[in-house]
């Protein structure tokens, strides 16, 4: 039998239903009738259990009974078309995975597409491969629009071209999808967006949102969300504001128990207490390194290097920007990663004669140091906490840098400790056997960025920053490692800041002022979006890193104004975090029962 796929439009909030009225622009009443009895013979099909957890469960490293049973309300009694609001750290992607699995299996779906955030689409796919058995292709380019279940960065696909006056991506609006699951949709909260339109033209039988802040200071949020999701299910605009906006306060909702029993039929959410999941305490340790007098003298030098010596070949100075962001974390990042790099600079003819002498002068300071003062302490802390906790106890070692990461790995053998490394090139089957090697025997598992995403560690309690990337959200991946269900201790994360150096200002701002202040995993990203801190530029930096790297440059190497650019930086952030807290309370709608 062919799949018929509706396009039309029921909404009751149509501009142009008047019009239509008069042209009598309307399907027959052949597709109405059509559409009645669809609907019906969903409401026929009695969904009691799910056939495909049992397989599921196996793969799952934590049985949240929550999670399957909120699957099947999904299924059940809101034929797939719902918005999943469990609170953030509740395991929202388990959940929509559950559903998913479950419709293909029963044969509801067979094209799926998921539209994520960018920094969540492999963390995505890794999931659905590996708790799932669902091999997800990511959409690259359009060809991959061909395939029946893909998954894109909505940030991505979303791009319009004004002058055609069409979505790039406009094949995701000619292919009827059975499923369709959009997470992080907080993002979709203002309609007149062209995330938002992007969204709404795609065709989709059944729509699952995902979001843990369905509204926060706007109960228009709220509708905007449902609008996309079920037209009409909360009225029009006018009929919404005039039944549930108390004297048009859009913070304050009228009719409150009415507004619950509405959302019910479309929504499920769960809060912490109302589960088994528990997460732990993170406890910041800033770990503070006192550089040698010669080792300072070279940092400085290296600064102003890059600063002020930094040319082509013809003499013209290259983007200072491109400069702190590709070149600064290398050098900082341990002596011998700074030898590297200065030898690169030394060496290379495009840069100007001055520039290539500066570099092999700061080499020679570099290549003449009789102390490594950082690794020193990282010797010392890894030495601390194995004597603390005794036998079994293990470390997660993170640094931006291969080669760091060999010279830590080097430094830390004579500890006679059992090491794995984790970097970019291994293969899956490689990755997985470091990751198992990891959790069944080794001490230490030393990894640069490529470990920060889609991994779980549970069985580790203490992190180790040996460096610092200064985008917030990289670091919260890298702690989300460790923080996640099934974490039985609190977690303790090291983090060394040289002294004297902007580093120190860096890490503080990003740890104590951001990732350890008692935000539950996930509330981060959502205070960022709020702040607009979390859009990527040119060269894939985010908006906070851009901030820091201009306050360095604009300091001119001086400690004290970068530190004052830095506190300006964290009383936003600051600021951020207290509207969100008190926007908190206005979900509290959301989750009383209809009879409270």
């Amino acid at each position: 039998m062919d799949e018929i796929t509706i396009n039309e439009t029921f909404s009751d909030d149509d501009t142009n239903i008047l019009e239509r009225i008069e042209k009598r622009d309307f399907e027959s009443y052949d597709l109405l009738k059509l559409k009645v009895e669809a609907e019906e013979i969903s409401q026929d099909t009695n969904i009691t259990e799910l056939i495909s957890y049992s397989s599921i469960k196996k793969n799952l490293e934590y049985s949240l009974p929550h999670q399957p049973e909120g699957a099947l309300r999904i299924l059940r009694d809101m034929n797939c078309t719902a918005l999943l609001a469990d609170e953030v750290g509740l395991g929202k992607t388990i959940t929509a995975g559950i559903v998913l699995r479950e419709c293909i299996e029963r044969g509801f779906v067979k094209r799926a597409l998921v539209l994520t955030p960018p920094s969540l689409v492999d963390q995505w796919v890794a999931e659905l491969k590996e708790k799932f058995k669902l091999d997800f292709k990511i959409i690259e380019n359009e060809s991959d629009w061909e395939n029946n279940l893909v998954i894109a960065s909505l940030d991505r696909v979303k791009t319009y071209n004004k002058e055609l006056h069409k979505f790039r991506h406009q094949k995701a609006h000619e292919i009827p999808w059975d499923l369709l699951i959009v997470d992080e949709a907080h993002k979709l909260k203002d309609k007149g967006t062209v995330r938002w339109e992007f969204v709404d033209k795609i065709q989709k039988k059944r729509f699952l949102i995902l979001t843990a802040t369905p509204f926060q200071n706007d109960l228009m949020e709220l509708y905007n969300l449902l609008h996309l999701l079920k037209r009409g299910h909360l009225g029009t605009i006018k009929e919404f504001k005039k039944k549930f906006l108390f004297r048009g306060n859009k913070r304050r909702p009228l009719n409150p128990r009415d507004l619950k029993r509405r959302l019910d039929e479309v929504m499920v959410r769960r809060i912490r207490n109302q589960t088994i999941v528990n997460y732990k305490k993170r406890i910041p340790k800033i770990i503070s390194v006192e550089l040698t007098k010669e080792e300072h003298e070279a940092y400085q030098s290296t600064c102003d290097l890059l600063k002020t010596k930094y040319f082509s070949c013809t003499g013209s100075a290259i983007n200072g920007l491109l400069i702190i962001f590709a070149l600064l974390p290398k050098i900082t990042s341990s002596s011998r990663s700074a030898i590297e790099s200065l030898t690169k600079i030394a060496e290379n003819k495009g840069y100007h004669e001055s520039t290539r002498e500066m570099a092999k002068r700061i080499l020679d300071q570099y290549k003449n140091l009789k102390t490594d003062s950082k690794m020193n302490k990282l010797v010392e802390i890894v030495t601390k906490i194995q004597e603390e906790e005794k036998d079994g106890t293990k470390i997660l070692i993170y640094t931006k840098h291969p080669t760091t990461l060999s010279y830590i790995s080097e430094r830390l053998k004579p500890l006679n400790l059992k090491i794995v490394e984790f970097m970019g090139g291994l293969d899956r089957e490689e990755k997985t056997n470091r990751i198992k090697e990891f959790k069944e025997s080794a001490n230490i598992m030393i990894s640069t960025e490529t470990g920060s995403e889609g991994l779980n560690f549970q069985f580790c309690h203490n992190l180790i920053n040996y460096d610092l990337p200064w985008n917030p959200m990289a670091v919260e991946q890298r702690i989300g490692r460790l923080d996640r269900i099934g974490q039985t201790h609190d977690i303790s994360i090291y983090s060394l800041a040289t002294k004297d150096t902007m580093e120190e200002h860096v890490v503080d701002l990003i740890i104590n002022k951001m990732c350890c202040i008692g935000l539950v995993i996930g509330e981060l990203p959502i205070i960022l979006f709020n702040l607009g801190l979390d859009e990527r530029r040119e060269g894939n930096r985010t908006n906070i890193e851009e901030m820091l790297m201009e306050s360095f440059i604009d300091s001119k190497n001086n400690l004290s104004k970068f530190a004052a650019d830095v506190d300006k930086i964290a009383e936003m952030i600051e600021k951020g975090i207290e509207d969100y807290s008190n926007a908190k309370t206005n979900v509290e709608v959301l989750d009383a029962k209809p009879d409270e």
